[in-house]
């Protein structure tokens, strides 16, 4: 168990140092080694907390990664007062209607205790591009997504349940394009739901 904690906390604090907008709480999430890639072995040692910043919440990377890889995961490792997302609270994301990809985003929540998905009884995982249209759009086209243990009342189609687990939600883009790289696109964060 030890070690289990150990990674945990190293893991939250190198994401901390890894956010990909300033004044925003969304990691990179990818760590590569100085090549591109996750070989943390050199001619002298085994780099394991390096390796296991990367391979404690997940198993699979790319070999490598470009600087402008067709898939980018940012984690949300903090809400805008800068708190970590907790268990048994509702957060709402205002997803802006423009996002920079040229195919689709998703967001997914994961249990931050397993890595795992946090099934429930709607089998909703996540929601993307693609479920908008079953989605309460806002007048300006943007989207709220709210994840907790329960859905505000008449926005279930807007929601990610997370069973009082803690939310680990991740924010996949999918071939994002100038405004995404050059970073005038800024992901708004997680807010609590009073």
């Amino acid at each position: 168990m030890d070690a289990y904690f150990y990674m945990q906390d190293r893991f939250e604090k190198v994401q901390m140092k890894n956010l990909y907008w300033p004044q925003r709480h969304w990691s990179y999430y990818f760590l590569p080694d100085p090549n591109g890639g996750f070989a943390w072995e050199t001619d002298t040692a085994v780099l394991y907390d390096n390796r296991s910043d990367m391979y404690h919440p997940c198993t699979y990377y790319p070999q490598r990664v470009t600087a402008k890889p067709a898939t980018v995961y940012l984690a949300s490792m903090a809400d805008t007062e800068g708190q970590p997302l907790a268990a048994g609270k509702t957060y709402k994301l205002t997803v802006p209607k423009d996002v920079p990809v040229k195919q689709f985003w998703a967001l997914i929540v994961y249990d931050y205790a397993t890595w795992a998905f946090i099934y429930n009884p709607l089998d909703r995982v996540g929601l993307s591009t693609y479920d908008k249209p079953n989605m309460k759009l806002n007048a300006d086209g943007s989207v709220d997504i709210y994840i907790g243990p329960k859905a505000p009342e008449g926005l279930e189609s807007n929601w990610i349940p997370t069973q009082d687990e803690r939310p680990f939600p991740v924010m996949r883009i999918y071939d994002g394009d100038e405004a995404f790289w050059d970073k005038s696109f800024k992901m708004p964060d997680f807010e609590l739901v009073p």
